[in-house]
């Protein structure tokens, strides 16, 4: 995988169209342009209730992506400098997790790594 420096310009919990809970984190690269990462669904729609709830999955998803940028919420990381895990070039460059500059402690987490504890993928 590739790692490619980024600046947070905003970062955010929402929910998608007001149905699915999920975080975004906003950046401008250094190379070229910019580009969104997350989106992933953090809650899961439950028969039982007749609606979306929260998972242990997201939970841990936030904390992880909060505990990497070192901050309490997720506003507070807009301006920070990281690093972006990912495959492919340029234009085609997909995000597979955020890493700490090694001055910062170097901390990183990768999407998938999460979603294999917890989801069968």
């Amino acid at each position: 995988m590739k790692k490619k420096l980024a600046k947070i310009t905003q970062a955010k919990t929402e929910w998608k169209d007001r149905s699915i809970f999920n975080f975004r984190i906003f950046v401008d690269y250094e190379e070229f342009g910019s580009q969104m990462i997350g989106g992933i669904g953090l809650d899961n729609y439950s028969e039982k209730h007749e609606r979306r709830i929260g998972t242990a999955y997201g939970c841990e998803m936030l904390m992880q992506v909060l505990k990497v940028l070192d901050v309490n919420d997720l506003s507070e990381a807009e301006g920070k400098l990281i690093y972006i895990i990912g495959e492919g070039e340029n234009l085609s460059f997909k995000p597979k997790g955020i890493e700490q500059l090694k001055l910062n402690g170097g901390k990183s987490v990768i999407f998938e790594e999460i979603a294999k504890d917890f989801i069968e993928i």
